[in-house]
């Protein structure tokens, strides 16, 4: 399990996607030199199970070009560019983290890669500084089956008795909730209850420095730079 630092992290949602396109080295390194613990990214399957970067199940938006991650190998897809930069894939982040010392939040957003996913983040020594997150329990308990001492956080845009319910079955050790939902009450819940708290996506400053003060896990971030200029002045 990650032992996690005594302040908030700062975690570049899918980079810094305003300044680099979204889910790249450039806008991972970017994130980086803001200041930023780490990054959060997505990953989508390929047909042949290598865990690709990327947020849609398709890949018009990102790259221009038609068909399904899903459908097609990754010696397809690693020909591809999102703006001028390649799609990369899990291994290529893994090893970046490991020589940047970055965290690294892992969003699965589809089965078929989660035993590519963490042998990947394994392999670079990195399981103390990821976290993997995804919005389907499937996903998250497949997680748990290969590799116990990984951190998993439940995904949610709510927060009800259901929702309780998964989270209390799949036995994770967090929770990801939209920053709508992460209101005092929740997080008095979440800490009586000893989860960790990653938020997402938090773009208002007053709103970083809530959650700075509330002391919540992580803050996940379309603006590293922002986020880190609030929580330094948090920390004075």
């Amino acid at each position: 399990m990650p032992d996690f630092p005594d302040h908030p992290l700062i975690l570049g949602h899918r980079g810094a996607p305003r300044e680099a396109p979204e889910n790249t080295m450039a806008g991972f390194r970017l994130a980086l030199l803001h200041g930023a613990d780490g990054v959060e990214l997505d990953v989508q399957p390929t047909i042949d199970g290598v865990p690709a970067i990327i947020h849609d199940p398709t890949l018009e938006r990102t790259t221009g070009r038609g068909g399904h991650v899903a459908a097609l190998p990754w010696a397809r897809i690693a020909q591809l560019r999102t703006g001028e930069e390649p799609v990369p894939q899990l291994e290529e982040v893994a090893a970046w983290a490991a020589e940047a010392d970055a965290w690294v939040n892992v969003e699965i957003k589809s089965p078929g890669a989660e035993e590519q996913a963490i042998a990947a983040i394994v392999a670079a020594g990195r399981l103390e500084r990821t976290v993997f997150s995804s919005f389907y329990p499937a996903i998250l308990a497949r997680i748990g089956q290969i590799a116990p001492h990984a951190a998993r956080y439940f995904l949610t845009e709510w927060w009800d008795d259901d929702v309780r319910a998964a989270v209390r079955d799949l036995g994770v050790h967090g929770v990801c909730p939209h920053h709508r939902i992460a209101t005092s009450a929740f997080l008095d819940e979440m800490r009586g209850a000893g989860m960790g708290v990653v938020v997402w996506t938090v773009d208002e400053p007053d709103r970083i420095r809530e959650l700075v003060r509330a002391g919540v896990t992580g803050i996940i971030s379309n603006l590293p730079a922002l986020a880190v200029g609030v929580l330094r002045q948090e920390r004075g």
